[in-house]
């Protein structure tokens, strides 16, 4: 791995790189968040893990999750749980990509790319020249151009405070020499990192999900009537419009099979082994529950998980009914979070040596994009930004979400400088 530490550069040219995979990206991704963990541990130290330590082994699974391709690990792995014959196994294969379509991989794709840009660019921006921003995909601004119907349809809207919040923490952590306080204010920082990204990635989650049940109930039947009138009909609005948007028949058929999946089939990975979300949370071998959940002392951080869990341990560790409901779903995270805090493995290397070099040469690739402020001259009235924009040598024939280009839509958010109040728990503005 480099002894270089990971630039917004980096981040730019990871995300602005269009001709890989979806599987390919997301696993350049992870390895890119094992390197941004690896980098905040010189500040923070490894006695507590950051989220980029959760983040690495997610965006694994998410990788591994778009192999959709002969012997797809995640397409076997989906027949194991539900038990298909191996005699039935090709046939499974292609009613499983007929359900899923594109869409699963270019949504999953494009929130994950999105994810990692807003995400990695505020870490490795913390302790350099401008520590106060970070990058973030903006189509609801009024300084871009309209946005592709996808794009708006598929990153959620989420509270930049949580960005605020997780930049302060990280700081005042770093400051601090003690290491229980140090904790504290990690897992407070994690929290409100998966706060943001969790909700950002909302509308891109419900479009996986349901995907399957949408097709079967409302496109498979408008397909074969588009075919024989040849009238085409907007799909990507059936499949990403909002659940209580949707037919009755829709909407209940969602969400049995979005509880059924939740339930028996989705898992959190973890280098210790796979956490079954449908299932009560338990320590891995080593960690004391008791001690995981001690009463939270800094009152930002017990402030930002009081959003999410209560000091009902029990329910709190309660297995997801519906990983689509975000409530739920972080409450099982933050959860996850203080339960996992101090398990040194998620520090690991996600990949072999020989993967993990052939994907630090991936994230060489590409060009970075450069910065543009002159729109600015003749708007004075605009609050100060950054947009980004992507060289001209990028592949203009490419399709538009399979390879599309964030270059109007980057803007970088200015934050309030980073503090140390959270340090002494004093709380935030």
């Amino acid at each position: 791995m480099s002894d270089t530490p990971m630039t917004a550069d980096d981040v730019l040219r990871i995300a602005a790189y269009k001709d890989r995979s979806a599987a390919l990206e997301a696993m350049v991704i992870a390895y890119s968040y094992h390197r941004v963990a690896a980098d905040l541990a010189a500040h923070l130290g490894r006695e507590a893990n950051n989220w980029y330590c959760y983040a690495t082994w997610t965006s694994k699974a998410v990788g591994e999750s778009l192999d959709l391709g002969p012997g797809s690990p995640f397409i076997e792995d989906f027949g194991r749980r539900l038990r298909v014959p191996q005699r039935s196994r090709r046939l499974f294969r292609a009613a499983l990509l007929t359900l899923l379509g594109p869409s699963y991989q270019l949504g999953l794709a494009l929130a994950n790319r999105a994810i990692f840009l807003e995400t990695a660019s505020l870490a490795v921006n913390l302790w350099n020249d401008t520590p106060d921003r970070f990058l973030k995909v903006s189509p609801e601004s009024e300084v871009t151009p309209t946005p592709p119907e996808f794009l708006t349809d598929l990153l959620s809207p989420a509270d930049p405070r949580y960005l605020k919040d997780a930049a302060q923490l990280m700081v005042a952590a770093a400051a601090t020499q003690d290491p229980a306080e140090r904790a504290e204010l990690m897992l407070g920082a994690n929290i409100a990192l998966s706060a943001y990204e969790q909700a950002r990635a909302q509308a891109a989650l419900e479009l996986v999900l349901y995907r399957p049940v949408r097709w079967l109930t409302r496109v498979s039947w408008r397909s074969l009537r588009s075919l024989v009138t040849r009238r085409p009909f907007p799909r990507f609005r059936l499949y990403a419009a909002a659940h209580a948007d949707q037919p009755w028949l829709t909407r209940t058929l969602e969400g049995l099979w979005s509880s059924l999946y939740t339930r028996h089939l989705f898992a959190v990975a973890t280098p210790l082994s796979d956490v079954k979300v449908g299932r009560p949370l338990t320590p891995p071998p080593g960690v004391s529950l008791d001690e995981a959940w001690a009463p939270i002392q800094n009152e930002k951080v017990r402030k930002l998980a009081e959003e999410f869990i209560t000091e009902d341990r029990e329910a709190s560790l309660a297995g997801v009914r519906d990983w689509v409901s975000y409530p739920d779903r972080m409450r099982f995270i933050v959860s996850y979070f203080r339960v996992y805090q101090k398990v040194d493995a998620l520090y690991r290397v996600p990949f072999d040596k020989e993967v993990a070099e052939g994907l630090a040469e991936e994230m060489r690739k590409g060009l970075v994009p450069e910065a543009i402020s002159q729109m600015f001259v003749d708007r004075p009235g605009l609050r100060p930004r950054r947009l980004y924009r992507y060289p001209s040598e990028t592949d203009p024939d490419a399709y538009e979400m399979a390879h599309f280009d964030f270059e109007p839509f980057l803007e970088a958010i200015p934050l309030d400088p980073p503090d140390t109040s959270a340090q002494s728990g004093k709380p935030g503005d």
